[in-house]
């Protein structure tokens, strides 16, 4: 499979602790929970050996039995998609979603791919997270895999008014963020990831933005469509 690494700048993770100390690292896995309805197939009726001068028997219908409902989970390493609620557990306990996704070819023959996350803070603190440092492309239509991160440069070239900083979300605070990243020309975005722990990395090479990865496939959920409510602070969704 074809890998293309194009590094984010160190800037931005300086940037990121130079506007709020130190970002919050998520270590625990990421969670997807939808509850899927399971109907249970009944028992097949027995069958009565028709016995010569006797009539037939005929056993009484059997009622269907309700639905039962059982949860539909995706956990790491298996992406998540593009809607999916995705929860994590205490001591920072969010909700990440990722939203919208889409391509722009400028005019001076540029591809960049636009992509919205949306973050709930579901902790009793604040939550400090730098999306634009955080999050990048990590895969394309096609298969090619790198690292292709968000910059000005491509969110200006986009049409975007946006400011790559550091924010602290407080408790049950809710904000979407809209990324933008150059990639090869005429390609797609097919992987989306976000690394929940931004205080470590992966021994390089690759130089990664952190570790304990979320990673989204960039089309919506063929299994479930909906979503549980948000768990209490600190409760990861079951199973």
């Amino acid at each position: 499979m074809k890998k293309s690494y194009l590094l984010i700048p160190i800037l931005l993770g300086l940037a990121a602790l130079a506007c709020s100390g130190t970002l919050t690292g998520i270590t625990d896995a990421p969670v997807y929970v939808c509850p899927t309805p399971i109907v249970l197939t009944p028992t097949p009726l027995p069958t009565f050996v028709p016995i010569p001068g006797y009539p037939t028997l005929v056993p009484f219908p059997t009622a269907l039995p309700p639905p039962t409902v059982t949860p539909y989970a995706i956990r790491p390493p298996d992406p998540f998609y593009q809607g999916d609620a995705v929860f994590s557990r205490s001591p920072q306990s969010a909700r990440f979603r990722l939203m919208n996704i889409y391509t722009v070819n400028t005019p001076a023959g540029r591809t960049i791919a636009v992509w919205e996350i949306e973050i709930k803070n579901l902790s009793g603190g604040n939550y400090d997270v730098f999306p634009a440092y955080q999050s990048y492309v990590s895969q394309l239509v096609g298969g090619a895999t790198g690292t292709w991160g968000a910059s000005s440069d491509a969110a200006v070239d986009a049409g975007l008014t946006v400011t790559y900083e550091a924010v602290g979300l407080a408790p049950s605070a809710t904000q979407t963020f809209t990324l933008a990243a150059f990639i090869p020309y005429g390609a797609a975005p097919d992987r989306i990831t976000f690394m929940l722990d931004p205080t470590t990395r992966p021994t390089p090479p690759p130089r990664l933005p952190g570790s304990n990865a979320l990673v989204w496939r960039t089309e919506t959920n063929p299994y479930c469509g909906s979503t549980i409510a948000d768990p209490p602070a600190g409760i990861l969704p079951p199973p």
